[in-house]
């Protein structure tokens, strides 16, 4: 893979990417700055990447890493408003409203990555499975228990 290629494909994927990296860390400067160690350290490992077919779902796997690397070593949390205001530039109102929903859930952060791979960014259960190193039965597990919370959940269509 190019250089240009690799700039092309991280820069059509940028907004899913902090999103991705928003919904770990809850913070718009923490996730701005684990988007750019999440490319830096792909290009750095670009050579490892054995099939190009596989490139999205191989830096969405680094990315979620350093993001949850980071959430752990901050530990903070942002307010819905600060999450809503960061979103204003870079989601559209349906993915505000739907991390809004799942915000007010108490679901845990793999479980929330789960749905936004899912629900956002349109990845199928085995991709999600693959991507985060989780087996698929417990995608799938966490997947369903959530759909069902959020059904559960009051002022949820």
């Amino acid at each position: 893979m190019t250089k240009e290629d690799f700039s092309f494909r991280v820069q059509s994927k940028r907004k899913e990417l902090y999103l991705m990296a928003f919904s770990v860390v809850r913070s718009a400067e923490d996730a701005k700055d684990a988007v750019s160690e999440a490319v830096a350290t792909a290009w750095e490992n670009l050579s490892r990447l054995k099939d190009e077919s596989r490139f999205d779902a191989w830096l969405v796997k680094i990315l979620y890493n350093v993001s949850k690397d980071m959430y752990d070593k901050n530990r903070q949390y942002a307010d819905l408003k600060e999450l809503s205001e960061s979103f204003t530039s870079y989601a559209d109102p349906g993915n505000i409203e739907f991390f809004d929903i799942i915000s007010k859930c108490g679901l845990d952060g793999t479980t929330r990555q789960i749905l936004i791979l899912r629900f956002v960014y349109e990845y199928q259960l085995e991709e999600i499975a693959h991507g985060m190193g989780l087996p698929l039965s417990t995608v799938k597990t966490k997947y369903y228990r959530a759909l069902k919370k959020l059904k559960n959940t009051e002022g949820i269509k």
